[in-house]
């Protein structure tokens, strides 16, 4: 029984440990080696919240530390990250969007599919792709941008946001109503 046991338990090791091998019709990227669904998400430097949201689908490669996300929803709370806030503290901002791809060594994600960026003053902003520097703070688009606030309307070829104190810098050809009048 013992010398059975043992087999059984070298055949387990031995399958556990065979390279993986993708899904048949599956390009020749690598499997992650996690996936999560449904996951919340908090970073933190020291006490300070610099990051916290959902997403639907997180997938993570160990090796150069990438992760790809869907359905998500991330907030920056404002100034340089309150101590003991929560994911739904007031103030800061929100981006979400249905794709980001990044990495925990460079600390940067990239948002795509249609990101939606909202402040606490009431700013609603649309670009197709936002790029996010953690260690900055700052976030940068340049595929245009439209926004939308309580009196004005804007776009934008490019922008710079920073999250720190919310606010943008637009570059390129810039085109703004005013006095809430809609286009």
């Amino acid at each position: 029984m013992p010398r059975l046991l043992a087999l059984s338990f070298l055949g387990l090791l031995a399958t556990a440990c065979a390279p993986r091998r993708p899904a048949p019709g599956a390009a020749n990227e690598p499997r992650p080696d996690v996936v999560l669904e449904a996951r919340g998400l908090r970073s933190y430097e020291g006490d300070a919240l610099q990051v916290s949201g959902t997403a639907s689908r997180v997938l993570y490669r160990r090796a150069g530390g990438e992760v790809q996300a869907t359905d998500v929803v991330v907030r920056l709370p404002p100034g340089e990250g309150a101590r003991d806030s929560t994911p739904t503290s007031p103030g800061g901002t929100t981006i979400t969007a249905p794709n980001m791809d990044g990495s925990l060594a460079s600390k940067r994600w990239t948002g795509t599919g249609g990101v939606v960026v909202r402040t606490a003053e009431g700013l609603v902003a649309n670009t197709p792709r936002l790029t996010y520097d953690s260690d900055a703070r700052r976030a940068h688009g340049d595929e245009g941008v439209t926004m939308k606030g309580p009196d004005y309307q804007m776009r934008a070829d490019r922008f710079t946001l920073s999250a720190a104190d919310q606010t943008f810098t637009f570059e390129g050809t810039v085109h703004a109503v005013l006095g809430g009048a809609t286009e």
